[in-house]
């Protein structure tokens, strides 16, 4: 369409118009030289080292686009997620081990828990599991266990926390902002 509109497409045709034919009869015969050209030109890109050949792209593929409504980060959402977890915390924390949860009580009643703050919990859990006598009863193993799977669930609170903060981080006073 161009060709027929845009003189400077119509001067470089040579005042020809090819239909889609002509084009596709054009890139079968020369096939072999495209991919020739193509070849040279990537090894001289890597070369020169401005692509990597350590991932391999195929023609054709479909890549989705990242251009979805979920995407969207919304400051609403993080806020109330971010309360959510702080709430989930304490309550894990009251359920751990009664000697963690007994000093920490007084600490965080009231209090934001921050990614450090929870790290900082998190390693006393663990030396607390770490330094507690082998469990003999299946009471015991039970409480162990139970334990352990708290240590995870207070890691993975540190994980969301710092996911939060960075989302509340990169939105400063905005409502919104797009991962793409």
């Amino acid at each position: 369409s161009l060709l027929k509109r845009d003189i400077h497409f119509i001067y470089l045709a040579g005042y020809e118009q090819p239909d889609f034919i002509t084009i596709n009869r054009f890139r079968n015969r020369v096939k072999k030289e495209i991919n020739n050209i193509f070849t040279q030109v990537v090894l001289v890109l890597a070369a020169k080292g401005l692509i990597s050949l350590d991932v391999e792209y195929i023609d054709g593929t479909k890549i989705e686009s990242k251009a979805n409504k979920y995407t969207f980060v919304w400051k609403r959402t993080v806020e109330k997620n971010r309360a959510k977890l702080q709430e989930q915390i304490r309550t894990l924390l009251l359920q751990v081990d009664d000697v963690i949860a007994q000093d920490n009580a007084a600490k965080t009643e009231g209090v934001e828990f921050t990614a450090a703050l929870l790290d900082e919990i998190s390693e006393e859990l663990n030396k607390s599991l770490e330094s507690s006598p082998e469990p003999k009863t299946k009471e015991e193993k039970q409480a162990v266990r139970t334990k352990k799977n708290s240590l995870k669930s207070l890691r993975r609170n540190v994980i969301n926390s710092k996911e939060y903060d960075q989302h509340l981080e990169i939105m400063g006073e905005r409502n919104s902002y797009s991962k793409t």
